[in-house]
């Protein structure tokens, strides 16, 4: 009996044997098993940069949609193109198992589109098909207990919604075509699989040949037996005949490698079954989801018009919060005042037109209208205010931290890999955690620097509201404040590194700094009256006393609706007879604390309120931000003036 090794080596050479008969060329690469056993691709000598290494005819080494629906049966004409290309590698592989059982090769091939006859004729493709593992292990082929490995992570769910699709398309698939391919004839659902994963380890676009109507795939015998290396160099060159490769220049020996292109762990893991240490193209992906929001509609309107919707999918790489995210965060952070204020700009604009309008005026003025709008959504957004930019990093730090705990909390629960499929998914799991860590630890950076920049700004009232829609937009303490100034910025990263605090302390000292709490005012209510705590309800706190001198000149009430002008009447009058009671001189509600100041102070709060999560606790305030400040030698700091 041959020897494993000497089979795999008798199969490469009827594969070169195969593809040199068929004007395919590469005079200088060889099969060889890598360091796992694996064959792969070396150079047999120098191989220049830019120099032709390797050139496959289109014809006939190429699997393509149209060469596969030649020889499936016309059930299979509705059949989108991949799965026509999968059926096609099972049908052919079925052959060339019947004729390594003893098939008479003599016989012809028979089968076309109109035929559903076949004899046992080995395919032409059996020394390319011989190449091809029988068994391609990735994620799509986990089982239970390689699933666990993923729980915390994307991957998880992602691997569960690809196994049970595929598992759909399979049963739909036999359900077109199942009466002319047959589960007995080879057509089961572990061949479907084997195909799939074969479908997305080797494939390559069919755009490669400048040719659409090719479909969307094919299949390029030994290019795609080229292994991954991110960053490599390889230039793919059209000719008349087929396709030319080059790279960046090789040494003899050398493994030869392909670039499948930017490459996630996730990605390598379910379409390619391995993982990439320190990869520079992995990615952590993250939706957003505010569907318990009573304000979503609005809300998802503004999103609208920078091109995401409720299924938007950003993705998080080492160091990098995508703009569109903190975006996002930051449409999610807007309280009912600051979203008025910027579905307004929506609202604005023209979007009814003229009722004599055409249908083809119509559509190019909307087209127009929303270009013009996602532009200035999409500079506004850089920078809502203050409140809400602390908000935004709060929600993104819980965001972060949660999705975090998810991949920590499970780790703890696996054992010591036991094969490579288990080593990869450690190292897929590793790349998830370090990215999440990074990011983290920007957003923490982000949050360390706004509260350096707005302890000892010089901001109004609505400037910590609304940060450039108000006048005075673009001082000097305005454009430190703005994110696209600084978070991408060599300045920002050499304080953010020198920032030791944790975010929690960092949340902590904002409570003192720039948010007025009910810590220590707070009035307790007992026996129906105020108790003893009432009398230090309104200490003579200067930080407060400044903060109500600013904000007695802005007044937000007129943004309420009814139902809340309603409620605070309500409540207004359910104080008035114990406050009265109390203190009838200090609790003045004819003068003092009228229907109009109780409106202002509601509307004040729905503007200005902060909560922050510290260590399982919300902490509510009201933003109020150092007013006044002085430049001093280039460095903010505050000074009190007259």
């Amino acid at each position: 009996m041959a020897s494993a090794a000497t089979i795999h080596s008798s199969k490469q050479s009827r594969f070169v044997d195969w593809l040199t008969a068929n004007n395919a060329s590469f005079p200088k690469l060889e099969f060889r098993d890598d360091a796992d056993g694996c064959g792969s691709v070396y150079a047999s000598a120098d191989i220049a940069e830019d120099e032709v290494f390797l050139t496959i005819p289109f014809e006939p080494l190429v699997i393509t949609d149209a060469l596969a629906r030649k020889h499936l049966p016309s059930s299979a004409k509705e059949l989108d193109s991949r799965t026509v290309i999968m059926l096609f590698l099972i049908q052919q592989t079925n052959y060339s198992q019947l004729s390594d059982n003893g098939a008479n090769e003599d016989e012809k091939t028979t089968t076309d589109s109109s035929s559903t006859t076949t004899t046992t004729t080995p395919s032409f493709y059996k020394p390319y098909l011989d190449m091809i593992p029988d068994q391609i292990y990735t994620a799509l082929s986990f089982d239970e207990q390689d699933m666990e490995r993923l729980r915390g992570t994307n991957a998880y769910l992602t691997v569960k919604e690809l196994q049970e699709t595929l598992r759909m398309q399979y049963n739909k698939t036999m359900e077109v075509v199942g009466s002319d391919l047959k589960v007995e004839d080879g057509y089961t659902w572990e061949r479907f699989l084997w195909a799939k994963t074969v479908i997305s380890s080797r494939t390559f676009p069919a755009s490669l040949f400048g040719n659409e109507t090719q479909g969307e795939i094919v299949l390029i015998p030994l290019a795609d037996s080229l292994n991954h290396k991110s960053r490599h160099k390889i230039t793919w060159i059209k000719t008349a005949e087929g396709l030319q490769m080059t790279s960046a220049a090789i040494k003899k020996g050398d493994q030869v490698f392909n670039n499948y292109g930017p490459k996630s762990n996730e990605e390598l893991l379910t379409g390619y079954g391995f993982c990439i240490e320190n990869n520079a193209d992995d990615l952590v992906t993250l939706k957003t989801n505010f569907s318990r929001d009573p304000d979503q509609e609005r809300k998802s309107e503004i999103l609208k018009y920078l091109g995401i919707k409720g299924d938007t999918v950003h993705y998080l790489k080492r160091n990098v919060i995508p703009d569109l995210l903190l975006a996002t965060m930051r449409v999610m952070a807007m309280n009912p005042t600051e979203v008025t204020r910027y579905h307004s700009m929506i609202e604005d604009c023209d979007l009814d037109g003229q009722e004599s309008e055409d249908d083809v005026a119509r559509e190019q003025r909307l087209k127009d209208t929303s270009l013009v709008i996602g532009a200035a959504l999409s500079r506004e957004l850089q920078f809502v205010g203050l409140r809400n930019e602390y908000a935004m990093l709060d929600l993104m730090d819980m965001l972060l931290r949660t999705k975090l705990q998810g991949v920590v909390e499970w780790d703890q629960n696996l054992s010591t890999p036991e094969n490579s499929v288990q080593e990869f998914v450690k190292i897929y799991r590793q790349g998830q955690k370090e990215i999440l860590e990074s990011c983290a630890e920007l957003c923490r950076g982000m949050f360390s620097i706004l509260l350096k920049e707005s302890s000892s700004a010089q901001l109004s009232v609505e400037q910590a509201v609304f940060g450039s829609l108000v006048q005075g937009h673009g001082s000097s303490v305005q454009r430190r404040l703005e994110p696209s100034e600084f978070y991408n910025s060599e300045r920002f990263m050499e304080a953010a590194l020198e920032e030791t605090r944790s975010m929690s302390e960092l949340k902590r000292e904002a409570v003192q700094q720039v948010v007025l709490n009910a810590e220590g005012i707070m009035i307790e209510h007992k026996d129906n009256l105020f108790g003893e705590a009432f009398t230090t309800a309104f200490p003579d706190h200067e930080h407060f006393s400044r903060f109500i001198t600013a904000a007695k000149n802005i007044d937000y009430s007129s943004q309420l609706d009814e139902d809340m002008r309603n409620d605070v009447e309500d409540l207004r009058q359910s104080l008035q007879e114990t406050l009265e009671e109390i203190d009838p001189e200090k609790f003045d509600f004819t003068n003092t604390f009228t229907p109009e100041a109780f409106l202002w102070a509601t509307g004040l709060l729905e503007a200005l309120s902060l909560s922050l999560h510290i260590d399982g606790e919300l902490v509510s305030g009201i933003l109020a931000p150092r007013d006044p400040q002085a430049v001093d030698g280039g460095r903010l700091k505050r000074k009190l003036e007259q």
